[in-house]
């Protein structure tokens, strides 16, 4: 392909403009996911690998920092738990009241209009 400066500068120009999709290429029918779950597993290996600490030293920290993950994790499961019911009972409440509004409004038209008729 020849490529002048012309060229060169209307390319760049309708990339610069949007009017070219330069990840057009790269879309295809699998997932990145393969490719996370490599990087993710050659850093831990570099990671234990130059780690700075002696291998029983590393294993202490990698639980130590485990649990303290666990931990958290558990706390906000539990403090989701908790809203979660708090909406569910504002929710049940708020509906409980429609509801008894809505009968006494019912009543109130029933019997309202059975006295304009008599």
């Amino acid at each position: 392909m020849n490529l002048d400066s012309k060229k060169a500068i209307r390319i760049a120009r309708a990339i610069l403009a949007g009017d070219v999709d330069i990840e057009a290429p790269r879309r295809r029918g699998y997932s990145n996911i393969p490719l996370f779950l490599a990087g993710l597993g050659t850093g831990l290996a570099l990671g234990v690998l130059f780690a700075p600490g002696s291998g029983e030293e590393t294993r202490m920290y990698l639980a130590d920092s485990a649990r303290q993950g666990l931990d958290k994790a558990k706390a906000k499961g539990e403090e989701f738990s908790r809203r979660a019911q708090d909406v569910v009972t504002r929710g049940k409440e708020a509906v409980s009241e429609s509801v008894d509004a809505a009968k006494q409004s019912a009543k109130q038209a029933y019997y309202g209009e059975k006295t304009n008729v008599s």
